[in-house]
């Protein structure tokens, strides 16, 4: 009799987590945000890995959470989607779309942290239109690349170099475009008490 309470219970249970609605997580690159519609647009990594990421799962529109409390940090969008100097290849978000340049890494210097003179004190991108280049500091890869563009690419505004915030969402199947849960990872310190 003991054994049939505890099949009836497990049985209960079962029918209670299938009768839930997980939800989902994204993460991404923010190529877009409009602080007033509380709208912004990721490009999905399809790795969730911030050191590994592989932007390949879309572009995706998302509206912030309506609760003010699941709300990190803002994000700040950029058009640099990632750089790829081992294909010689820059990813960038343009005129509503990914794009893929070919182009020249010139100069990559390695093992850059944050706080190397080098970096701190310094704006980025730096546009060169003489030499046709670009120069930014990845903080992900800890390297400054200097990048040879397309001659009309060097006409776009800075921000087509910047990396956007990294950012994860959680969110309901059922409600996809609706954010229930938004952190700025690139913003975020989960270590910090």
């Amino acid at each position: 009799m003991r054994t049939y309470f505890k099949i009836l219970a497990l049985f209960v249970l079962c029918l209670g987590l299938a009768a839930c609605e997980f939800g989902q997580v994204e993460q991404g690159r923010c190529v877009a945000y409009d602080a007033k519609s509380g709208k912004f647009t990721l490009v999905l990594d399809v790795n969730h890995d911030v050191k590994n990421p592989s932007y390949t799962g879309g572009v995706i529109e998302y509206t912030m959470p309506a609760d003010p409390e699941e709300i990190g940090p803002e994000p700040v969008p950029g058009g640099r989607v990632q750089l790829l100097p081992e294909k010689g290849q820059v990813i960038i978000f343009h005129d509503g779309k990914l794009e893929t340049l070919n182009v020249e890494y010139t100069d990559i210097q390695k093992n850059i942290k944050p706080h190397n003179p080098k970096v701190e004190g310094h704006t980025f991108p730096i546009i060169n239109k003489d030499e046709g280049t670009v120069t930014e500091y990845s903080r992900r890869l800890e390297e400054i690349v200097t990048f040879k563009v397309p001659a009309e690419y060097l006409e776009l505004p800075p921000s087509t170099w910047e990396a956007g915030d990294e950012c994860r969402i959680y969110y309901k199947e059922n409600a996809k475009h609706q954010a229930l849960r938004f952190m700025n990872v690139s913003k975020t310190n989960i270590f910090k008490k």
